[in-house]
């Protein structure tokens, strides 16, 4: 009799996939017992197939909306959601400078966006390393002192002894003056940057018909693309 070896979708083995009962539809169910997984091999539904939320994160890091998103992968508007709200970006990059004691140069800038209606700003605050091209740290909030204090300490483990920002009062309020350069010529580099965001994410677009309706949506697709892009 012929055999079929069927890969666990979830971890890829095969040596302890069994089957396992049938849905309520009748397709054969499977269970891998190193994963402790069931799956189907074809599935009736598009967002249960392996590779679409995915692709769902993907469309998302490329200014794709969620009604759009839902179209093209035929999948339903509460399945993008669901999967956006299962997102759990890092704020900080993973490169470990901290651990090899390596001094950084931070050009640090606010950008701003909105949720819901242009009156509701969310501002994105990041610190950029023009060198190594990555942004060390970035939060989400009010264009205020509380919320550049959050990313100072985000910015705690890392040695810094040189800031680059513009002449917003914050910076000039509680940088040490020692270690903090004004001006623009110095932040044209993380300025280029403020643009590559812009033209990736249409929720960082100045007039945009692209934006999320919640503060949560709005930080976990923004934070994902810097982790993905900037982060690592």
């Amino acid at each position: 009799m012929a055999t079929i070896d069927v890969k666990c979708r979830f971890c890829n083995q095969a040596e302890q996939v069994r089957k396992y009962g049938t849905n309520p539809r009748g397709a054969q169910r499977y269970r891998c017992f190193d994963c402790n997984r069931t799956f189907l091999l074809d599935y009736a539904y598009e967002a249960c197939k392996p590779g679409v939320k995915e692709k769902i994160v993907d469309m998302a890091m490329n200014s794709s909306g969620v009604r759009e998103t839902g179209r093209v992968l035929k999948v339903g508007y509460n399945t993008v959601l669901r999967t956006f709200k299962k997102l759990t970006p890092k704020q900080v990059t993973t490169i470990p400078f901290d651990i090899a004691h390596i001094e950084l140069i931070c050009e640090v800038d606010e950008q701003w966006s909105f949720v819901g209606k242009k009156k509701n700003q969310r501002w994105l605050w990041y610190a950029w390393e023009p060198r190594y091209k990555r942004v060390i740290a970035h939060v989400l909030g009010k264009r205020d002192s509380e919320t550049f204090h959050k990313l100072q300490r985000l910015l705690l483990p890392f040695t810094i002894p040189i800031y680059c920002t513009d002449d917003f009062k914050v910076y000039s309020s509680y940088l040490p003056r020692e270690n903090h350069i004004i001006g623009k010529r110095y932040t044209q580099r993380i300025e280029r940057t403020n643009l590559t965001l812009r033209s990736r994410l249409k929720r960082l677009v100045r007039k945009t018909i692209g934006f999320s309706k919640s503060e949560e949506m709005h930080d976990k697709v923004i934070g994902t693309f810097i982790e993905r892009e900037f982060h690592n």
